[in-house]
């Protein structure tokens, strides 16, 4: 869940440095990341993948090399958006779930040895366009369940049988949930992880999965663009999960945060972003400390894909930072790159947080010649290190 994202902190006096970590891979619809330390050496590696011939890469960055290297962990497949990384056959290694383009549900499994050359199992067959793919446990039985939200379509959840190489079944939570934006969180006055979409937040009534209520979140007066980007946190320390909604796809993004009152009525709306300040396609979103301060910030990026021009609208990174009652921006990246589900993690060191990002489509006009590309953004510092 993006809770955790509250942990990542740097050094107060920090910059970002930049680095390309790749310039030309070629392909489309870059999606499926997941930022997860897949081989146990205590720094996260990011995953992504798609379509223009089918891909999915891992990059993993090596301290003696001090550069990123590309593994291949399989061309026979078009990932969509969504992916989540779980341990379900328990042998202490991450494998991955993610949708297709198209009506499949896959899960992947590692090497005995190595990050390349994945097994591909279809699990599941019937979906329609599966964007938002989420894991956590639901029911309580230490064991990740995995929420698949059909873009303009139904929200399911599966429960992986004790063999997940087997086929999945799903129970469908809601029929139809339009647009996209997903995740797992304990929010409102619910004990259990609730489903929290755009479309509402689906309670865990009996905390085991068995039954779903729907109740309203953002209020229909805001007239929200319904494809978004969700993270959870408690971004004011009051010691409630807020809600965090950027608009993902459209000009004159929004963020704001939604702050619970009750389960009857949508949450009360602070703005964080609003149309004004003229930001594009907002999908990259998380909740992290950037400076050190013991205070949460929200990251954000626009993308590219159309969404901005490279001309007009150069694409940049952006902390959001509150200041008493106040909101402000700072763009940590102006370098005319956008970014598609950028993620911060501990990618070149365990306590060196850094974010990494790519492209959905690149803009003909970018920082990179009109080519794709995958970025990563490295906080330093005189220290170098996280604070503890």
């Amino acid at each position: 869940m993006h809770v955790q994202s509250l942990n990542h902190r740097v050094p107060t006096e920090c910059t970002f440095t930049h680095a390309f970590i790749e310039t030309n891979p070629g392909f489309d619809g870059w999606g499926a990341a997941v930022a997860a330390d897949f081989d146990s050496d205590g720094r996260d590696e990011y995953v992504t993948g798609g379509k223009g011939g089918g891909f999915y890469y891992l990059y993993d960055y090596e301290p003696a090399a001090g550069s990123w290297r590309r593994h291949v962990l399989t061309h026979g497949i078009s990932p969509n958006v969504g992916a989540a990384a779980l341990d379900l056959d328990a042998d202490g290694k991450l494998e991955l779930v993610c949708g297709e383009w198209g009506s499949r549900l896959l899960y992947l499994t590692p090497p005995a040895r190595g990050l390349d050359n994945w097994s591909v199992v279809p699990v599941f067959a019937g979906l329609s366009d599966p964007h938002d793919v989420v894991a956590g446990d639901i029911n309580g039985d230490g064991r990740a369940e995995v929420v698949v939200r059909n873009k303009h379509g139904a929200l399911l959840v599966f429960e992986p049988p004790p063999n997940p190489l087997q086929r999945w079944t799903g129970r469908e939570v809601h029929p139809m949930c339009v647009g996209d934006g997903t995740t797992l969180a304990r929010v409102g006055n619910s004990e259990h992880t609730s489903i929290v979409a755009n479309c509402g937040w689906f309670e865990n009534v009996r905390g085991n999965g068995s039954e779903w209520v729907r109740h309203p979140l953002i209020p229909p007066s805001l007239h929200r663009h319904p494809e978004s980007r969700i993270v959870v946190a408690d971004i004011d320390g009051d010691g409630h999960n807020e809600v965090i909604i950027s608009e993902s796809e459209i000009d004159r993004a929004r963020v704001g945060i939604f702050h619970y009152r009750n389960s009857d009525t949508p949450w009360e709306y602070e703005e964080v972003v609003p149309a004004d300040r003229d930001l594009c396609a907002l999908h990259s979103l998380q909740v992290v400390d950037l400076d050190n301060d013991g205070e949460a910030e929200i990251f954000t990026a626009e993308m590219e894909a159309g969404k901005t021009d490279g001309v007009r609208a150069r694409p940049r990174w952006w902390c959001l930072k509150r200041a008493g009652a106040e909101w402000h921006r700072k763009a940590i990246l102006d370098m005319n790159l956008g970014a598609h589900t950028a993620i911060a993690g501990y990618y070149t060191d365990p306590d060196t947080i850094g974010i990494v990002g790519k492209v959905w489509r690149a803009n003909t006009v970018n920082g990179n010649g009109g080519a794709n590309h995958v970025d990563a953004l490295v906080a330093h510092s005189e220290a170098g290190r996280m604070h503890r």
